[in-house]
């Protein structure tokens, strides 16, 4: 019998909220089906929101601790470890390499949304040579997209980086036969989930609805938490769409079931740093059209026309139009929805995962990816 692999998962504290604590249970149950024993560990803010410096100094001060005494006391094969690429997530990942030995165990990260874009541009030494840290240290890097691969390694060619998919399954979604005579029957309603953040292209779906709500009734689910929360609330009610745009906050469980069943289309501009993000896949799990930007991960999972219209970023007049084409089309709109929820089945954990376990494997056997 294979003698199972033990594998120690850092990833975000159930606490802070985000895709992380969702995809952690995903994960860990996935590779234990592969023949992996997993042992999770904290790694993240412990709480949402902002943190004081003491607090942060602290905290990740104890987690590190917590940590090597796990390793110690454990003596896994591998280190899976889940987080990002941006300063507060390298000033937490740079002290973790220098402190475990080299290759024992191997470090894998898992970088879910990554600043790979900064890495070809002039100035930012500090931030590339952390970067480089992370990546010299690490047997491998697993991304999420292409797109970050590409960039990836024009930065770091010595490394190894290898695109994989997060795990998915389906929570609650609305009865196929609702679907489309729900949304035909009705004002239209488009959502957005999201961090409320410029870059999540929050403000240029506002402009947009803007434009569309000047030419039928329409309503706007904008759910998520963020910093930009009190600018759209400002935003929305000098533009005069009070009564139109409603801001749900953080949502989860049956409110943000409600959320995706109200819904006609789902709408996310984002031109952020992250892979695929999984409130696409939520919508696409509920039969929605989506409409996005062909970056990163959507580029490389959703086909134009079948799964999502794809819309430039920074550009609400034509954000606006292809909103207004989607609405007028409603055999448009149920086949993409039906494709949509027959892509999600490709995310499978058991479909997958055997791909994480085989780069773990490969990594516990010895072939690593820095000197």
């Amino acid at each position: 019998m294979k003698e199972r692999m033990r594998v120690l998962m850092l990833t975000a504290f159930p606490t802070i909220g985000g895709p992380l604590p969702k995809l952690a249970p995903l994960v860990a149950e996935g590779l234990s089906r592969c023949g992996c024993d997993v042992v999770i560990e904290g790694w993240s803010a412990h709480r949402a929101g902002r943190e004081s410096l003491v607090a942060k100094l602290l905290g990740r001060s104890a987690d590190l601790l917590r940590v090597q005494r796990r390793i110690r006391e454990w003596r896994p094969d591998v280190i899976y470890v889940a987080t990002a690429h941006n300063w507060p997530a390298l000033l937490r990942d740079v002290p973790l390499a220098l402190t475990v030995s080299r290759g024992r165990p191997p470090l894998v990260v898992h970088l879910h949304g990554s600043e790979s874009d900064r890495l070809a541009t002039r100035g930012g030494a500090l931030f590339k040579a952390c970067s480089a840290y992370v990546a010299r240290r690490s047997a491998a890097v697993l991304l999420l997209s292409t797109e970050e691969q590409r960039e990836w390694m024009a930065f770091y060619p010595q490394g190894r980086f290898e695109v994989v998919a997060n795990p998915f399954v389906p929570t609650a979604a609305r009865p196929v036969s609702a679907t489309p005579a729900a949304a035909d029957s009705r004002s239209p309603v488009l959502l957005t989930v999201a961090r409320l953040i410029a870059q999540k292209g929050v403000f240029d779906l506002l402009d947009a609805f803007a434009i569309v709500h000047r030419q039928r009734p329409a309503r706007l689910l904008i759910a998520g938490t963020g910093p930009a929360a009190d600018d759209l609330r400002n935003r929305i009610r000098v533009m005069g769409l009070d009564g139109s745009v409603d801001l749900l906050g953080y949502v989860s469980g049956v409110d943000l079931d409600r959320a995706f069943c109200d819904a006609t289309v789902f709408v996310l501009p984002s031109y952020f740093a992250e892979g695929f993000p999984l409130a696409v896949m939520e919508a696409m799990s509920y039969g929605l059209p989506v409409v996005t930007t062909a970056i990163r991960g959507c580029a490389d999972h959703l086909l134009p026309g079948e799964n999502a219209v794809f819309v430039p970023a920074h550009d609400p007049e034509t954000l606006a139009r292809e909103i207004e084409k989607l609405l007028d089309d409603h055999a448009l709109r149920r086949r993409m929805g039906a494709a949509n929820r027959a892509k999600v089945a490709e995310f499978a954990p058991d479909s997958v995962m055997p791909r994480y376990a085989e780069i773990l494997r490969s990594v516990a056997m010895g072939k690593e990816g820095g000197a």
